[in-house]
């Protein structure tokens, strides 16, 4: 969730030759746009998911992240207030929830690194079954799927406060930037982890969520979470395969493509990742060159 000073510094050197004061009913409508631009995201992740978490609708859902912070970048430069004319409070507001996504990040990148780990052991038994099958099959069923549980920090979301027409644009933006970020990592964290606390804990603390199209969203994993539980449609799969012995082949197949797959959504954690700090560290240079 990048909102990268140098960015905005490119998108106001297009704009600042034909500068004009932005009308206050303008206001409103680039807000909606934020909105709708998010909600159209949303939306196709609610079409597109099934039955079932699978490892591609996680990509998608964790797609959202990017797609939010450009429209809030639009949002920014549409109603012509740079970040560095932000209130304290709304910078302190937007570096807390960075903070917050890091965190999440590093516990996604935990979850996937045991699910290799996963991969390996699956292997190693596998390699057994010819010399020690008795032994494969004991290795095979003491494999823990899930991930060891991790306390997440739950703060409460930013209320509403009174400013000026263009900071409250900005504070109602930035709630909504946060509910959908945060939504998004732990929802990614409790599935790819196995742990249905994770999602249940977070809908306690965090109250109404700011997005009607998120509510929606969160209704379904709801439901696909109380009747097929909190897991991987191909952690499942493989968990399976190893309780029934299945066919060594098989098993080799689908570790084969399970360990693409969570190479894949590695690789798109540690991009966002590295731009969100990247994001935070303009942020804060920008801050003391301010001072």
């Amino acid at each position: 969730m990048v909102l990268s000073v140098h960015r905005f510094t490119k998108f106001y050197s297009k704009i600042d030759h034909h500068h004009h004061h932005h009308r206050p009913e303008a206001l409103p409508a680039s807000l909606q746009a934020f909105r709708s631009d998010v909600s159209t995201c949303i939306t196709q992740l609610i079409c597109n998911l099934k039955p079932g978490f699978e490892i591609s609708w996680i990509h998608q859902c964790f797609q959202l992240l990017p797609v939010a912070n450009k429209a809030f970048a639009k949002l920014v430069v549409d109603i012509d207030y740079r970040m560095t004319n932000w209130q304290a409070r709304s910078m302190e507001d937007y570096l807390n929830y960075t903070l917050d996504l890091l965190d999440l990040f590093n516990s996604i990148t935990a979850s996937i690194s045991h699910l290799s780990h996963v991969r390996l052991s699956m292997l190693h038994a596998l390699s057994l079954l010819q010399t020690s099958p008795c032994s494969a099959v004991e290795k095979m069923k003491a494999i823990a799927f899930n991930s060891p549980r991790k306390e997440i920090d739950r703060k409460q979301g930013e209320k509403e406060r009174c400013c000026s027409d263009k900071e409250s644009v900005i504070v109602q933006a930035l709630i909504e930037l946060r509910s959908i970020g945060l939504w998004v990592c732990r929802v990614v964290l409790a599935i790819l982890s196995g742990d249905e606390e994770i999602y249940t804990q977070m809908r306690k603390s965090e109250g109404e969520l700011s997005s009607p199209a998120l509510v929606n969203l969160d209704l379904r994993v709801g439901e696909i979470l109380l009747k097929k539980g909190c897991s991987l449609k191909e952690v499942k799969e493989l968990k399976e395969l190893s309780n029934a012995c299945g066919e060594a082949i098989e098993i080799e197949m689908k570790l084969e493509e399970f360990e693409k797959q969570l190479n894949d959504i590695g690789k798109q954690v540690d991009r966002v990742f590295s731009q969100v700090l990247a994001g935070r560290n303009e942020l804060l240079s920008g801050i003391r060159f301010r001072k």
